[in-house]
Order: structure tokens, then C-alpha cells, then sequence
């Protein structure tokens, strides 16, 4: 049996429907739920072990900068991606006057915390894509010498276009630029190095391609960032504490360059049991068949709706394609309900585009059953 064989097994939903929806989130697999349910049985019979929480998430920390080629201790537990990139947008210095980048193409997670930044005189300049299309060069053309921060997915969700990370990060640490990346619909999927790409921020969920459960994520950040971050909010971490050992009350801080002064009060250690089941799953199935698996999938499912005469308009071009296919429609809600009849799990985006978004547990035999689906679809 093959590795894909096998990884397919592990999610159930596989044995009756073609789930072409990961974008939006993953379904679990029953050892990732298993995972979180023996969490909850051990307070159930008060077994709680703190403790034994803390080492668990820090060896998960690990694990994941592992994942993303980055370093355990600069990257924090959050409970999303918002809360991530919300950690970096309040926690910086910023000036009146300075602005930042972002596209018009950005999910409201990685749009709001940035406009949220106008009351404090920061400018919001917003680049425009060309058929939901942008580039390095698209983003550079608003960039001054006020620009201290650019803001992008490293895959969209309405597309899946897929932005040069590399390019942009060399760009931006030239001229001493945060790159922020919003890498949730990559991650877990897709190959990422992001110290090597020149990332500041990193922030993603663990629901979608990390396959792990809702409410918890995580927030990578560079050396230089992680020093310039004052965070709005704190409590007491594995780093933050409470000094009483003078008249006054003194915040203690036992090491600035570590992520976890980021962090405040209790993680969500259940979220963080599931996610060390799923990435137990990643690493069994290992991302370096994962990505290339997923890409066929998607350039056959691509190949096999322009062929059949329908709207793709994602992009075609290997450096620019990820794991979603975005197909217009002339009625999106009736095409998703044909979709759902035929055993086809899909999601339709606010350009009204229907999405279809593979994982490593799809095969070709879901490609093909939602080719003929699409095929049928009402015109």
C-alpha cells in the first residue's frame, strides 16, 4: 500500500465524498479528535498536569518550526491567525506618518488588523490585482521610504494564487522592510523555509492544511521583529512573570528573544494535544510527498475543468498555482448544491467564485468524480 494509500485511510470521509474543501478547513482524522478526547477524559478523572502541558506544547513548538524552517523559541502559540498578525500589527512602534502594503486580494483576517492601524496615522496602501492576478513588482510599486511593512498571503484564499515569498522577503530586508505573511491555505500543504525566505511574521491556523483542530495557531517571528515588539496585551507566560519582591510590582521578563513573552495566560491545550496528532499525521505522510502530491491533483482537477469548457481562474502557471481551483460560475449557490448532491465538498467565495481546494487525502479518483459533477453543473 502506498503512503497516500494509507494517509487516506485515516480520514473517514474519504470513503464516501470527494472533500475538495480543505481551504476552508480540514476534516479530522479520528487520531486528531482521539487526541483532544483523551485531553478531556484526563481532567475529566483529574489527572490534570500543567507541567506536563508546558513540555507538551514546547516539543509541539518544535515540531512545528520544524516544519515552517524556523526556530522554536520565536515562535508563539495564538489562538488563530488574526490573533497573530494582530499581535504585530498593535505591537509596533509605529509613527505618524509611516504606512504599509497589502493587496487587494487579502482574506479580512489579513486586511482589518492592518486598516485598524489608520487611527494611529499609520497609511494603508492597497495595490490592485488585474484579474484577481498581483506580483512582487505589483506590491513594490508602493513602496517608499515610509513603507515599514508588507502584508500578504502567502497563498490567497479566493485563488490560490501563490506569491513569491522569496523574492519579496529579499526585497523587503534590503531596504529593512517587515514582511508579514498570512500562510494559512499554504501551510502544511506547501514547502515554506521562512527564515530563509526573509519572513518577519509568519501566522497560520492549525484547521487547514496543518490538519489540527480550530482555535488554535501559531505566530513565527524574525530576531530583529521579536525584539521590536512590544505587545499590547500580556499576562504570565513561560517567560512573562510577576516580580513582587519590592514595594512595587515589577513586570519580569526572564528572556525578550523568546516568543512565549507573546503569549498570555493558559494556551489552549487541548488544541495543542489535537495539533500534535496531526502533525504526527503530516510527518508519517512527510512534506516532501505531500506538496508535490497535492500539486498534481490540483493542475489534473485545473487541466480537467478548462478542458471540459469551464471558467478557471485560478492560474495556470506552476510558480503562481497551490492546491486551489477557483471556477467561475453563472450561479454559485445552485453549482455548490449540484456539488453537495453529487458527494462533492466545496465552498463558494465572496467573488462568487465556487472553490475546490485539495489535500494529500484526495486522490485521483476524487479528481475525476468532480469532473463529472462539474461537468452536470446547471447553466
Amino acid at each position: 500500500m502506498s503512503w497516500q494509500d494509507e494517509f487516506r485511510q485515516l480520514f473517514p470521509i474519504t470513503q464516501d465524498k470527494a472533500y475538495a474543501n480543505i481551504a476552508y478547513t480540514s476534516p479530522l482524522s479520528p487520531k486528531v479528535a482521539d487526541a483532544v478526547g483523551a485531553f478531556f477524559d484526563d481532567i475529566t478523572h483529574a489527572r490534570s498536569d500543567k507541567p506536563q502541558w508546558l513540555r507538551d506544547a514546547d516539543v509541539l513548538r518544535q515540531r512545528l518550526a520544524r516544519l515552517i524552517g524556523g526556530e522554536a523559541k520565536r515562535l508563539a502559540f495564538t489562538k488563530n491567525t488574526t490573533e497573530g498578525l494582530n499581535i504585530v500589527a498593535q505591537g509596533l512602534a509605529w509613527q505618524d506618518g509611516d504606512n504599509l502594503v497589502v493587496d487587494d486580494q487579502e482574506h479580512p483576517t489579513n486586511a482589518l488588523p492592518w486598516l485598524n492601524l489608520r487611527r494611529r496615522g499609520v497609511q494603508v496602501r492597497v495595490a490592485q490585482a488585474s484579474a484577481h492576478r498581483y506580483t512582487v513588482d505589483d506590491l513594490w510599486q508602493h513602496v517608499d521610504a515610509r513603507t515599514r511593512l508588507i502584508a500578504v498571503s502567502w497563498v490567497q484564499y479566493g485563488t490560490g494564487l501563490r506569491t513569491d515569498i522569496a523574492e519579496l522577503g529579499r526585497r523587503c530586508a534590503e531596504r529593512g522592510i517587515w514582511l508579514v505573511v498570512d500562510g494559512i491555505q499554504g501551510a502544511g500543504l506547501l514547502r515554506v523555509e521562512v527564515d530563509a525566505w526573509g519572513v518577519d511574521a509568519f501566522a497560520c491556523g492549525a484547521h487547514k492544511g496543518m490538519l489540527g483542530p480550530l482555535g488554535v495557531g501559531l505566530l513565527h517571528v524574525s530576531p530583529r521583529l521579536l525584539e521590536a515588539l512590544d505587545p499590547l496585551y500580556i499576562g504570565p507566560s513561560g517567560v512573562n512573570t510577576l516580580d513582587k519582591s519590592g514595594l512595587q510590582w515589577q513586570v519580569g521578563i526572564a528572556d525578550a528573544a523568546d516568543a512565549r513573552r507573546l503569549e498570555s495566560g493558559n494556551l489552549n491545550y487541548p488544541g495543542i494535544a489535537g495539533w500534535a496528532g496531526a502533525l504526527d499525521l503530516i510527518e508519517s505522510a512527510r512534506p516532501e510527498r505531500i506538496e508535490p502530491w497535492v500539486l498534481e491533483l490540483s493542475e489534473a482537477l485545473a487541466k480537467g475543468l478548462r478542458g471540459s469548457g469551464l471558467q478557471v481562474v485560478s492560474p495556470a502557471e506552476p510558480e503562481f498555482r497551490s492546491t486551489t481551483t477557483a471556477l467561475r460560475v453563472p450561479d454559485p449557490a445552485a453549482a455548490l448544491a449540484h456539488l453537495t448532491q453529487s458527494g462533492v465538498v466545496a465552498s463558494v467565495v465572496e467573488y462568487g467564485y465556487v472553490r475546490l481546494s485539495v489535500g494529500a487525502y484526495n486522490n485521483h479518483a476524487d479528481v475525476e468524480r468532480i469532473l463529472r459533477a462539474a461537468r452536470t453543473l446547471p447553466v
